[in-house]
């Protein structure tokens, strides 16, 4: 009885292994049409990717920008409060600033 529950189980793998093959054979074939399709389109992959480098190195100068842009003004808005530790701080950063310029 026990012999045949094992012959009964190892039949359900070597079909479920089967049908993994299959599966994997036909992802190998998509695979192969899609290279193939973008072989044909070079040029437009190269130049999506080129649009898509643009857009993220104008992201990235408008981000940095921006968060300077935040950065200066709270500095202003403390610098502007009188505190002392604050002040003193940005005393020696406008002197460093204007030794180097």
């Amino acid at each position: 009885m026990v012999c045949l529950e094992i012959l009964t189980r190892g039949g359900a793998m070597q079909e479920e292994e089967h049908r993994l093959m299959n599966i994997l054979e036909d992802m190998q074939l998509e695979l192969k049409k899609a290279y193939w399709v973008s072989e044909k389109r070079t040029w437009y992959i190269l130049w999506r990717h080129f649009i898509a480098g643009l857009a993220k190195g104008l992201g990235t100068a408008l981000g940095a920008t921006i968060i300077a842009a935040i950065a200066f003004y709270i500095l202003g808005v403390l610098a502007n409060l009188n505190l002392p530790l604050i002040s003193q701080f940005l005393a020696r950063l406008v002197k460093l600033t204007q030794m180097h310029m």
